[in-house]
């Protein structure tokens, strides 16, 4: 009888360990799956990314994308630190647009947000506009006014191209594409391989990964704490107050700034879009702080 007791006193809590893991191993092979399934049910700027038998290799492009990603957790964060500033004007744009808001994580993957941002080709501000591109999409770029870091205007440029890239398309996959392979460039690539989808075509390496990126970037962001310790990154940057100042024509706009009370480096901080010390013939709006 002892015996038989003592072999329940064992037994009896061993099936209730081994249960309690069973019931473990369930639950995470269960949520485990949830997230495998969401991580490849993606979709960017209102379609879906394919990653059915004929698309395969998309898991592991956007797998690529999503380690390069994680691995630089400085940049992530800047990127999230920064976005408070220019998100709200960027997503009010896209909706007044009818743009996808995914367009927004485009800017990320362009200039990690730095409106400053300049290329070795010379592409410069958040989107990454060329010079004589700018231009055309109506933006003044000269040795004095460099509208590529008003962001605002910027931002309007951006948007007309991708809507026109879209109206070229009707696809906004491709559109984004575009931003990185020219209108021209992608629609030579379907034509000469009878192929109407982004991830159906064979590209250079750079637009190859490219929408992957974007890919990655907008998965990181929106689950940033599924991939980082985020409880050490502080909070969001946000835009200081400002007031809008006119400034006539000047050759020496330090002297201006202090005569009227103000820092030449607030002026220049706040307008990137200035070139030089010296404005010429205009009424500008120029940003300062608010006192």
């Amino acid at each position: 009888m002892k015996n038989l007791i003592r072999r329940k006193s064992v037994i009896i809590p061993s099936l209730v360990v081994l249960t309690l893991l069973w019931l473990w191993l369930v639950q995470y092979a269960f949520s485990w799956s949830l997230f495998w399934n969401d991580l490849y049910s993606q979709t960017l700027a209102w379609e879906a990314v394919p990653f059915d038998k004929t698309h395969q290799y998309n898991i592991e492009r956007f797998d690529r994308e999503l380690a390069v990603t994680r691995l630089d957790e400085a940049q992530v964060q800047m990127n999230w630190k920064r976005a408070w500033k220019y998100r709200p004007m960027i997503e009010k744009k896209l909706s007044a647009a009818w743009v996808p808001l995914d367009i927004f994580y485009l800017a990320i993957a362009e200039s990690s947000l730095r409106e400053t941002a300049v290329s070795s080709a010379w592409a410069a501000g958040i989107w990454q506009f060329m010079p004589e591109t700018a231009k055309t999409y109506g933006l003044r770029v000269d040795s004095y006014i460099d509208e590529r870091y008003d962001v605002e205007k910027e931002t309007d440029a951006a948007i007309q191209y991708l809507k026109k890239a879209y109206d070229k398309f009707w696809n906004w996959t491709l559109a984004m594409a575009a931003f990185n392979r020219w209108v021209n460039g992608i629609a030579n690539d379907m034509n000469s391989q009878y192929q109407s989808s982004y991830y159906d075509l064979w590209l250079n390496n750079e637009t190859a990964r490219y929408i992957f990126r974007i890919l990655a970037i907008k998965e990181v962001y929106k689950n940033p704490s599924a991939y980082f310790d985020t409880s050490k990154w502080g909070g969001q940057y946000s835009n200081p107050d400002t007031v809008e100042v006119t400034v006539p024509q000047t050759d020496n706009l330090a002297v201006w700034a202090a005569w009227n009370g103000y820092t030449y480096a607030e002026i220049r901080y706040l307008n990137p879009w200035i070139k030089k010390n010296a404005l010429p013939e205009w009424s500008w709006k120029i940003k300062v702080y608010k006192r």
